[in-house]
């Protein structure tokens, strides 16, 4: 759940030894093979405040199931598992308690439908006595807490964790090896401690969803003792909650505790009940040798008060007077279980009468939000849905995005209507599991949908996928799948040339090749047309530096079309870094490296009917990392485009959302500027999209609310620069917006009850 290679500045002994100048010596194939050896089954590498580890052709497995993972943050760290990119940590607001940026990484995280992980608690969150709670143990929602990481200590750890717990703070546990050092495999690789997670199958969205839910266990490694803890609460004699849930009971209900210790002979097994350690175990139990599974009920009775229970195992305590090393090493079960020390814990099961809200002792501001006029356009209470687009035709508003199911991702079309009703939601993915990231494009009554949709996980592999509707959304032809390779295919972007063929345009990467963005005009291309390879220095790593490797990437493409059936291309590119997908300095006497890498926005057009793409400049500065495009064209023909933008600082450094205008189709631009800009609040993901008028709208998501929440921003180009510029100020935090025809589409927490463990996210559609 915690591992690092060299695309951590930090990455290696190496690094660190010579100030993170020095060559690297963990590849991310050095991590997955000591992984594979100890027999684990996935594994997220976890490198600090950058996604680009997963930008490396090296990313494959095919014994591992690899998770996108991420150690986000300056202080504190967490570990983020499953988002779409790099969680940004902003610029704490001055005057403002200390956890302010933390809890808006936390909801930025949720709302990509992430796990987010505390990181070795006691470097962050608490005060110097390593016990007392500082402002950053504020924050709310976290779904897991590394209360085992195995380059810290434990102890402390785990005070932490009951501490938060005995606070109202609801979340799981998690185990960490925190490995940079292939010196250190032997005692401190990955899976030491293992993470075990209670999943009904081995796929990223299942265990997704266990750790939302805190279904974990953790024991020293694969082979040491194993501990479980189960409830029965009903009275059938079944035992159906576990480790992590949460039961909902009246007070002086009957129920039954299930220790399940597995090799735990000469061990102690301690059952705690809240407020914890500090009273001593509610219960313990020694299990015997041989004995290979010890199972033991206990008797208990719901309180009033907010309980919860947990488990652990420790290694025996010899008799009085007698020192460890006067035992032979033959009759202990495994020689580093010395006296007392952490063998195996399971996260603890929470009994109170009713859901239990946190009770920090700085509470988040309350939700300045009202209504905003927006209605609901897709998504159901409990489940998640995200990732919005939207096209307008005429009057029809067709709306499309990610949606959440048990262990499944969806891609779910519906028509919503001003008044909320609308046409039925319809499952455009059909029976797969793993489509993700739609784009919708609609001209009169054709409608076309793309998405991203997973063939397998071990490997990885990803694919393109098309559907068209000729009725305005009511039937569809049977999907076809534009683009499979030997690799991954992601992040589609759509739009309709002027006779209406879509145009897709993708990210795919393959063995020995970069990240690179592909085009195709549907019925007019035979194939897809590489747009970004031209001009790409491509090398592999020397045996000596795993650093040393060079593949740019070229990611998160977008789309626009003119009136005049021009048609325009935009991506992010690192190609002009020092050492693309790397950060920090490779070597000792290069100039220093950045860190985020100097990312910059890359541009092609292609003329109506053209054959192919024609370079365009490359908009961005040196000095700042320039990512997720968004492009559009007026109605004017003026061409539109805007990203986000950071100095090259990993954390405590805004977002901005800037952007510029060409007024010769893309041969050249204006110099960008920001929309709207706000210096205690940061913008991202910015989408663009042309009005009923032909104005080009902005749309993005923003921290500047008083109340911290992110909340939909919108500003309209004018004539004279951008204005109207406001926030959408419904309740909850609105993210991932996409706008067309004056409107806008985005994903919303409105209707969730809880700030912690209520997952609901729904898509909204504001006229």
């Amino acid at each position: 759940m915690h591992v690092h290679d060299d695309h951590s500045s930090d990455g290696s002994a190496p690094r660190q030894c010579c100030d993170d100048q020095g060559p690297g010596n963990v590849a991310v194939t050095d991590q997955m093979m000591a992984a594979g050896l100890l027999g684990l089954d996935f594994l997220p590498l976890t490198d600090h405040r950058t996604y680009d580890q997963h930008y490396d052709p090296l990313w494959e497995s095919s014994s591992l199931l690899l998770m996108r993972g991420e150690e986000a943050n300056g202080s504190p760290h967490a570990t983020v598992h499953g988002a779409v990119d790099s969680i940004v940590q902003g610029a704490n607001p001055a005057g403002q308690p200390d956890f302010v940026h933390l809890q808006q990484s936390i909801w930025d995280a949720h709302s990509q439908g992430a796990a987010w992980v505390t990181a070795h608690p006691g470097d962050g969150e608490v005060e110097d006595d390593l016990v007392t709670p500082n402002a950053r143990a504020n924050a709310v929602g976290i779904d897991l807490v590394e209360t085992w990481n195995r380059a810290s200590n434990v102890e402390p750890e785990i005070d932490y964790a009951e501490n938060r717990w005995n606070a109202g703070f609801r979340f799981g546990i998690a185990g960490a090896s925190d490995d940079h050092f292939r010196e250190l495999w032997g005692i401190a690789g990955p899976g030491m401690p293992t993470t075990e997670v209670f999943a009904p199958e081995l796929g990223e969205r299942a265990l997704l969803d266990a750790l939302h839910g805190g279904r974990t266990a953790i024991h020293a490694d694969p082979q040491a003792p194993f501990v479980t803890l189960e409830a029965d609460f009903d009275g059938n004699g079944v035992f159906e909650a576990i480790g992590g849930d949460e039961v909902f009971v009246p007070a002086g209900r009957h129920g039954v505790l299930r220790v399940h210790a597995s090799f735990a002979g000469g061990n102690d097994v301690r059952l705690f009940k809240s407020p914890g350690r500090r009273e001593g175990p509610f219960a313990e139990f020694a299990p015997t040798l041989p004995e290979v599974d010890f199972i033991q009920t206990v008797d208990v009775i719901a309180e009033a008060a907010p309980t919860w229970y947990r488990v652990e195992v420790r290694g025996f305590a010899p008799p009085a007077g007698l020192e460890t090393g006067d035992i032979p090493l033959s009759l202990i079960p495994d020689p580093t279980a010395l006296p007392d020390q952490l063998r195996a814990t399971a996260s603890p099961i929470f009994v109170s009468t009713a859901p239990v809200a946190a009770q920090p002792a700085i509470p988040a501001p309350a939700d300045l939000g009202g209504e905003d006029g927006a209605v609901l356009a897709l998504g159901n209470a409990g489940r998640f849905a995200g990732f919005p687009d939207l096209s307008v035709s005429g009057a029809a508003a067709h709306v499309v995005a990610e949606v959440h199911e048990a262990s499944t991702t969806r891609i779910v079309y519906r028509r919503p209507a001003a008044d909320a009703s609308g046409t039925p939601a319809i499952v455009l993915s059909g029976e797969s599991r793993r489509a993700r990231f739609p784009k919708v494009a609609a001209r009169g009554t054709s409608v076309w949908v793309a998405w991203q949709d997973t063939a397998g996980e071990i490997p990885y592999r990803s694919e393109i996928w098309l559907r068209e509707s000729r009725d305005g959304g009511d039937t569809w032809l049977p999907a076809q799948r534009l683009r499979a390779n030997a690799g991954r295919c992601e992040h589609p972007a759509l739009a309709l040339a002027a006779d209406g063929k879509p145009v897709v345009a993708w990210q795919e990467i393959s063995a020995g090749n970069p990240f690179d963005v592909m085009v195709r005009v549907v019925g007019l291309d035979a194939e897809p047309l590489n747009v970004s390879r031209a001009g790409k220095t491509i090398q592999a790593a020397d045996p000596v530096d795993t650093r040393s490797s060079r593949y740019p990437a070229s990611v998160w493409p977008a789309l626009a079309v003119a009136p005049d059936g021009r048609l325009a291309l935009a991506w992010q590119d690192d190609r002009t870094d020092i050492n693309p997908l790397w950060t920090g300095t490779r070597i000792t006497g290069e100039a220093d490296g950045t860190d985020p890498d100097n990312w910059q926005i890359m541009l092609a057009t292609r003329a109506a009917g053209a054959a192919g793409w024609t370079a365009g400049p490359s908009l961005g500065a040196d000095d700042r990392a320039d990512r997720h495009p968004a492009i559009a064209f007026a109605g004017d023909g003026r061409l539109v485009a805007a990203w986000d933008s950071k100095e090259l600082r990993s954390s405590g450094s805004n977002l901005v959302v800037v952007a510029a205008v060409s007024g010769n189709g893309g041969a050249s631009f204006a110099a960008a500027a920001p929309i709207a800009a706000f210096a205690t609040g940061m913008g991202q993901y910015p989408r663009l999209g042309a009005g009923p008028d032909g104005r080009v709208h902005a749309a993005w998501y923003d921290s500047r609310s008083a109340d911290w929440r992110w909340r939909v921003m919108r500003a309209v180009l004018g004539t004279a620069g951008w204005e109207s510029a406001g926030l959408l100020m419904g309740r909850g935090n609105s993210t991932w917006p996409a706008t067309a025809g004056g409107m806008v589409a985005f994903a919303g927490t409105r209707n969730a009850t809880r700030m912690q463990r209520d997952p609901t996210q729904q898509i909204f559609l504001a006229r």
